[in-house]
């Protein structure tokens, strides 16, 4: 038994098959999706229009997108609507971890933006990761960075307040933390270890990546250090899973 009879052959949903209506849907989807079904701005049509499409409710359709966003094939932009993904982004993850190299080497723009700064005590976890005393001043430094025009990253870092007095003017002006740091006498600096993980997001992380809160992240805990090993940065980086792929590179 169907609910769309007028549909095109191979988009008709069938009941009690056994396969879940949504599913059915999402599978409907990929394959418009590789027969460019969308048009040049690959937007999908919005959640009522699929609903009375599929003659389904919107929590139907959306558990089929987030279905299509879990295997990469559309990126769901808060605000935006849905569009079919052009190819997640390989972001490298090594001793020298560069966000704007990594995206400039795919030929992606990219942009970053810093949205607070704080001098706060350090949390044990932070204290323990830069090797302070607990309690030790730092600075909570909350960024964005996008790869042409998209939000792909949110990250919450912290830095020694003692060792980068002022760091988050310095930053603004340089417009970047590889140049802020080289103020302070850091040439360079490489990633002494990362943790990556996968979570659905926190509402704040959500609203900035723009992305639907029952879509997983990808998270990336980390510490860098000095070229005499001392750690200067400790942080988390939320990833919109369904743009990124990390691949962790081995340096020599």
């Amino acid at each position: 038994m169907t609910s769309n009879d007028d549909a095109a052959p191979g988009t008709m949903l069938e009941r009690g098959a056994g396969v879940a209506v949504w599913r059915q849907i999402e599978q409907i989807l990929a394959k418009e999706i590789a027969a460019s079904g969308f048009g040049e701005d690959g937007r999908l049509p919005s959640e009522g229009e699929l609903a009375k499409r599929f003659d389904v409710n919107r929590h139907t359709i959306r558990r089929a997108m987030l279905g299509l966003a879990a295997q990469g094939l559309v990126s769901v932009e808060q605000g935006r609507g849905t569009f079919v993904q052009p190819g997640a982004i390989d972001y490298t993850i090594g001793r020298h971890t560069r966000f704007t190299e990594n995206l400039r080497q795919q030929h992606h723009a990219p942009a970053g933006t810093m949205l607070s700064a704080a001098r706060v005590k350090a949390e044990p976890t932070v204290a323990k990761a830069l090797g302070l005393r607990a309690g030790a001043l730092v600075y909570r430094i909350e960024s964005l960075h996008e790869a042409d025009g998209v939000p792909l990253t949110y990250a919450r870092n912290f830095y020694p307040a003692a060792r980068f007095t002022g760091l988050p003017d310095v930053l603004e002006r340089t417009g970047g933390i590889t140049k802020a740091l080289a103020e302070y006498g850091v040439s360079d600096y490489l990633r002494k270890w990362s943790r990556i993980g996968s979570v659905l997001p926190e509402p704040e992380v959500a609203r900035r990546l723009g992305i639907n809160r029952q879509q997983p992240v990808l998270w990336v805990e980390n510490v860098d250090v000095d070229t005499e090993g001392t750690p200067i940065k400790y942080g988390f980086t939320h990833f919109a899973a369904d743009r990124v792929q990390l691949m962790v590179e081995h340096d020599v």
